[in-house]
């Protein structure tokens, strides 16, 4: 009695773990693009701007304090842009929550002279922080922000005119807290 000839059996392991190879490196390929095309997008600030007035509407979670604001000149090139305006340590929480009045210091123990500068730059970066340094901030375009035509109780964003409302949703508070 004959014993049948039996195939060698590495090629096909060898190919088993070829294909195995090629699909691991694929799907961590896959993973890698879609994890960096998914990085979370900053959360827009809105501004009202009227007249000589302008409020700025930054995104918080109930319980978040506005601790501190800067104004800077978003047009300057220097490796810290001169900084024009600022305001902390709140005096007591705003009725309206986020919302800050530059060049007041409205609502603040500490700021800089309540004034506006007689010629802004044309374009602002308005930043936040909370007490933890965590915050947000938006770059203000005063010609684009003072043309917009938003309803009374909205703000001019990035996005198009919002509520404050709006603004907030963003940070889906319940498990997110910015400040």
């Amino acid at each position: 009695m004959t014993v049948p000839e039996r195939s060698p059996v590495w090629p096909v392991a060898l190919l088993a773990s070829l294909v195995g190879l090629v699909v691991l490196a694929t799907a961590g390929f896959f993973v890698f693009v879609v994890r960096g095309m998914s990085d979370p997008v900053p959360p827009y600030v809105g501004f009202r701007v009227e007249g000589n007035t302008i409020d700025v509407k930054f995104p918080v979670c109930p319980s978040d304090v506005v601790h501190r604001v800067e104004v800077r000149d978003f047009t300057d090139t220097n490796e810290e842009p001169r900084l024009l305006w600022w305001a902390s340590e709140p005096t007591a929480a705003p009725a309206a929550p986020g919302v800050v009045r530059l060049w007041s210091g409205e609502g603040f123990a500490r700021h800089a002279p309540a004034s506006a500068p007689s010629a802004p730059p044309r374009v602002l970066d308005v930043s936040y922080a909370g007490p933890s340094g965590r915050g947000a901030s938006g770059v203000l375009d005063l010609r684009e922000a003072s043309a917009a035509k938003t309803a009374p109780g909205q703000y001019w964003t990035e996005e198009g005119s919002r509520t404050a409302e709006q603004i907030d949703a963003q940070l889906h508070c319940r498990d997110h807290t910015a400040g």
